[in-house]
């Protein structure tokens, strides 16, 4: 008897939803559900098990970054892909830091999809051939030559002058969602869980 793999698919936005759904159609080995609150999956989670899931990145109420990091703290053993229309590099460290278990593109073919969640519940991890550079260069450089972006050198002004995370976005022209995205992101390349952390490391670094 074939071992049915059980997938969440978590995403806000109905159209995606129903199309990342649709990716699974026809493939026996996986049951396929579905939740477009992000809110509501802790709960999902207590009344029944998933072998993975996938986790839109961009989510109204609570981001899929976010959403990761708790459902690791209340399943530890959860298999974690976040889904996203980014670049997927930019989430690299998160891998590293053991917070998620994969990440795919939007624009992955089914095929990769459905590799990357067979091979996760197998105990393989499937990345791409890139991550390797990322991980060496992390370890053989940690933070020596570190350099910020430009955006990332306005995001970390703004901080030093006192901007909240509204102030931030009002004054980017971007939604707060993506503000706390960003941050989220400079955390894990400072190795930092603050905004104070994050103050410090940069003026310790001198990187502005």
């Amino acid at each position: 008897m074939r071992y049915l793999i059980s997938v969440l698919i978590i995403d806000d936005h109905p159209i995606v939803l129903a199309g990342s759904k649709a990716l699974f159609q026809g493939i026996d080995d996986l049951v396929i559900e579905s939740e477009s609150n992000p809110q509501n999956v802790l709960a999902k989670m207590e009344n029944k098990h998933f072998d993975v899931l996938l986790v839109d990145v961009n989510m109204a109420g609570q981001d899929g970054l976010s959403l990761a990091a708790d459902i690791k703290e209340a399943h530890e053993q959860a298999l974690i892909i976040l889904y996203t229309g980014d670049d997927i590099q930019t989430y690299y460290p998160l891998i590293v830091e053991k917070r998620v278990d994969g990440i795919l593109s939007k624009t992955a073919s089914q095929e990769k999809v459905i590799k990357t969640i067979r091979s996760l519940v197998q105990g393989d991890l499937v990345l791409s051939i890139d991550f390797i550079d990322y991980l060496k260069s992390k370890l053989q450089h940690k933070h020596d030559n570190l350099q910020l972006t430009n955006k990332e050198k306005q995001l970390m002004t703004l901080l030093l002058e006192g901007y909240t995370n509204k102030m931030i976005a009002e004054k980017l022209d971007i939604t707060q969602r993506t503000v706390e995205r960003y941050l989220s992101q400079l955390f894990t390349l400072f190795d930092v869980s603050s905004r104070m952390q994050a103050i410090e490391f940069v003026k310790e670094k001198k990187l502005l």
